[in-house]
């Protein structure tokens, strides 16, 4: 064991001493578990916390990793697992508490860059051919673990999983190049497991990794045909490999990706233009630097940059060495400015956020120019203080240029970043000045402390313009799931739950992109906020009155009570009453309380006849033709209501008049266009924004027990609105569809948990449905009897099963599609790179 550790002591080492520095600027900063802040911010704290205390459900087994009800109205959740989840540092979340989860976050943020020192430290050492000194080894690799991507990055945790991979890909790459048989092993393994972890950055991995065999083939010396050949034939080999060990995971993911919302590749973006002036990445090469659509921000210090730069001014390079390695750093430059490539890695979608996604493997290559520049004048300092101090005069005259040229932005730290710069040349110039060689250790610790102190400032300025607030999440948590499992214990029955309030709402706007609870809390609902999903459902659920926003969220910031008590939602957690719910004696959480839904329907039902497509009907006319099929009558819950405008000075206010009767009463007011700053008064009562992001499309309109009400819209172009729609719900009409149908559902018996559903019907009429609020998807096996049949769908999403006369048994059972196809192939992977190993040191033998 300890040969071990002195062998690896290098590499063990940067880990802790990136863990150490990682920690002490959480520490200062007053970061979980020392203080109030957290790194998970945007979505990191609207998604990734939910999805990790979900996650702790699924390791603890109650809740499901193939299909949940916590996702929309129930649907498979394998990409979501592939994409979020999948790395080996979330199984440290079982010792986490929900209610500590930014602690859990910001401990594994510190634990993957801390690995990713280890593994540019491995990757740097073994590519300069152990040459480099360890010193520098180790600030360039503390430079890969700080840059700036990792740390603007780090509440999207998933992707950093391949960062820290990366490194070991490029040298499966190198030692590929080299024919040594490791490498291939090295790069199959690595790219498999990247593709397992998280099969986005994995697939960048993929494609840069293709651009660094062709750099390296032509970097190697004394290169041949028949070994370039040779080179390209193993990387295959390693890639197919590498692709087929993660297809237990990739394979099932691409194929319901296939179902998804956003699975389409929008061609059109592949555009021969520019996406911003490429001088803008000097500006953005500074301390605080942050990517922006039009830019993007590569730093990892002055020392990497200085390095990489003075490699041009180095006599100890050929010629041809300095034109392949411009020639790659142009390409890597235009990687994010020419719209091509940007879409390329991109992976062909339209990344309109967390700009340049991929921008590590930018950063990883200046690193690795820097590692070679500084290996040479490791060596012989002494005769190469001239390539850094060209080096800086160029850094400084381009820098110029930029000032001079681009839009002055006064965030900038030219003044700060230049010091630093200026300090780190001075320093080098010390260690390589011969007449101060006996006092050499001494530069060099100050040098380590210099660029140390750059790095962690940079650090610091990041993090501290990008946390949330513990405590918050924490009183809200405890708040949360006490009045769930509260609920849980008042009905054990199957239902959904809704909410008109959630985490993070501010008051009098009632929008919000926290659509995430039900799995945080472990709930069946009608929400959620995840990159890809259904789109029957979202389609669905937009015609019954939850709009859909971005292809992702149903917007459900409200009780639409037709459609939540068609759909099952027996609990609404709202801080204000909404007419015709229920409020039960739970205790009040987070100022909501429980209200029941009297109108709420089972999770399956019987019915007379099914409304296939909503037929271009407006909400409300839908929602009666669903029930009309239902019930087999001519129905008409919603009703139309007269008003009256009135011009006001900011917009149109809608008067009306609610007639003698148990009603209540909904509105939409569809827009052509989005108009930033409207509002809705709704009857003095409620303010709701508009026609804009996350707004919805359906709104309640609170009434009092007045005749009379009004909407007023305040907007700044009121020629963006179509007419109003505005509508009585005849909650005693709803009352009368809702009981008729559970009257004729009485012998149904039902089962249901995630991925599985049992159904007995004794059914005494011909031609009538088993209507399930349980959407179709590719991976459900659905059987009547014992037969497998196809269900017919509502609005193409919601499952309804043709009833023979008598005794029904219907079985459901989800299956994760390719899932069985994707583990053989991973298991033939496993075998191939096996056999590999087992072929080559076979012949190695023979060869001795």
């Amino acid at each position: 064991m300890l040969s071990v550790l002195k062998k690896y002591s290098l590499y063990i080492g940067n880990f802790l001493f990136a863990f150490l520095i990682l920690s002490a600027i959480l520490f200062i900063g007053g970061f979980a578990p020392f203080g109030n802040k957290s790194l998970a911010i945007m979505d990191a704290s609207i998604q990734y916390l939910d999805f990790f205390a979900y996650w702790k459900d699924v390791l603890l087994g109650q809740n499901s990793a193939t299909f949940t009800f916590s996702n929309l109205l129930g649907s498979g959740n394998w990409s979501q697992i592939t994409y979020y989840l999948l790395s080996p540092f979330n199984l440290l979340v079982v010792f986490f508490s929900k209610e500590n989860l930014n602690t859990f976050f910001n401990l594994v943020v510190v634990l993957k860059l801390s690995v990713a020192a280890m593994t540019s430290t491995i990757f740097l050492n073994v590519r300069t051919k152990y040459s480099l000194k360890k010193w520098l080894l180790t600030l360039l690799a503390l430079s890969y673990a700080l840059m700036q991507y990792n740390i603007a990055q780090s509440s999207n945790i998933m992707w950093l999983d391949g960062v820290y991979l990366l490194p070991l890909s490029l040298l499966g790459v190198y030692l590929v190049t080299q024919q040594r048989s490791r490498g291939l092993y090295l790069l199959a393994l690595s790219i498999g497991f990247g593709l397992i972890v998280n099969w986005y950055v994995g697939a960048i991995n993929c494609l840069f990794s293709f651009g660094w065999l062709i750099l390296e083939i032509c970097l190697a010396e004394n290169i041949t045909l028949k070994k370039t050949g040779w080179s390209i034939l193993s990387y295959a080999w390693a890639m197919i490999i590498g692709i087929m060990i993660s297809a237990v995971t990739f394979l099932p993911t691409v194929s319901s990706m296939g179902q998804q919302s956003r699975s389409g590749l929008d061609w059109s973006l592949m555009t021969n233009t520019f996406r911003g002036n490429i001088l803008s990445v000097i500006p953005s090469y500074t301390l605080g630097a942050t990517s922006s659509p039009t830019n993007v921000s590569l730093f990892c210090g002055s020392l990497v940059l200085l390095g990489a730069v003075s490699l041009f001014f180095s006599s100890g390079f050929k010629t041809k060495e300095k034109l392949v390695l411009g020639i790659f750093l142009i390409i890597s430059l235009l990687m994010y400015y020419w719209q091509p490539l940007f879409m390329l890695f991109s992976l062909l979608k339209d990344a309109t956020s967390y700009w340049y996604r991929y921008s590590y493997v930018g950063s990883m290559f200046l690193v690795f120019m820097a590692s070679l520049f500084f290996e040479k004048w490791s060596n012989e300092p002494q005769n190469n203080i001239v390539p850094l101090l060209k080096a800086t005069v160029s850094i400084a005259g381009i820098s110029l240029v930029a000032w001079y040229f681009l839009p002055k932005v006064s965030e900038i730290r030219w003044v700060q970043s230049g010091i630093f710069l200026g300090m780190i040349v001075f320093i080098l110039c010390l260690v390589s000045a011969s007449h101060l060689q006996r006092y050499k250790k001494y530069v060099v610790v100050s040098l380590c402390l210099l660029v140390g102190s750059e790095l962690s400032y940079n650090t610091y300025l990041l993090i501290m313009n990008m946390f949330s607030e513990v405590k918050v999440y924490q009183n809200y948590v405890k708040q949360q799931d006490r009045q769930i499992t509260a609920l849980k214990k008042y009905d054990a029955g199957y239902y959904r739950i809704s909410q008109t309030k959630v985490k993070g709402e501010e008051d009098n706007i009632n929008i919000t992109a926290n659509y995430n609870e039900a799995y945080g809390f472990n709930y069946w609902s009608i929400a959620s906020y995840i990159s890809s999903p259904s789109g029957t459902q979202l389609k669905l659920l937009s015609d019954l009155g939850y709009r859909t926003e971005g292809d992702r969220i149903s917007i459900v910031n409200t009780s639409i009570l037709p459609t939540d008590s068609f759909l099952g939602v027996k609990y609404i957690l709202s801080p204000y009453p909404i007419k015709g719910l229920e409020k039960i004696t739970l205790q009040k959480a987070n100022e909501k309380d429980v209200y029941k839904n009297p109108y709420a329907l089972p999770l399956g039902f019987i019915v007379h006849d099914i409304a296939e497509r909503s037929n271009g009907l407006n909400v409300f006319d839908y929602e009666n033709e669903v029930c009309t099929q239902a019930a087999a009558i001519p129905t008409k819950i919603f009703k139309p209501l007269a008003y009256e405008k009135v011009a006001t000075k900011g917009g149109m206010r809608y008067k009306f008049k609610i007639p003698i009767g148990n009603y209540s009463v909904y509105g939409s007011l569809p827009w052509k266009w989005s108009v930033d700053g409207t509002k809705l008064d709704l009857n003095g009562k409620m303010q709701q924004v508009y026609s804009t992001w996350l707004s919805p499309s359906v709104f309640y309109v609170p009434t009092t027990d007045e005749d009379s009400g009004y909407i007023e819209l305040q907007t700044n172009d009121q020629n963006a609105f179509n007419e109003l729609q505005l509508y009585l719900l005849d909650l005693d009409q709803l009352a009368k569809v809702t009981n008729e149908l559970k009257e004729q559902s009485v012998d149904v018996k039902l089962n249901v948990e995630n991925g599985k559903a049992n159904f007995t019907v004794d059914n005494k009429q011909n031609k009538r449905y088993l209507q399930t609020t349980i959407p179709y998807e590719s991976g459900w096996v659905v059987k009547l009897n014992g037969k497998e049949i196809m269900p017919k769908l509502l609005d193409n999403t919601l499952m309804a099963l043709p009833l023979e006369k008598g005794k029904n048994n219907i079985t459901m059972e989800y299956h994760v599609v390719h899932l069985k196809l994707g583990a053989l192939l991973t298991l033939v992977g496993i075998i191939l790179l096996s056999g590999t190993w087992y072929l080559t040191k076979k012949y190695n033998r023979g060869r001795k």
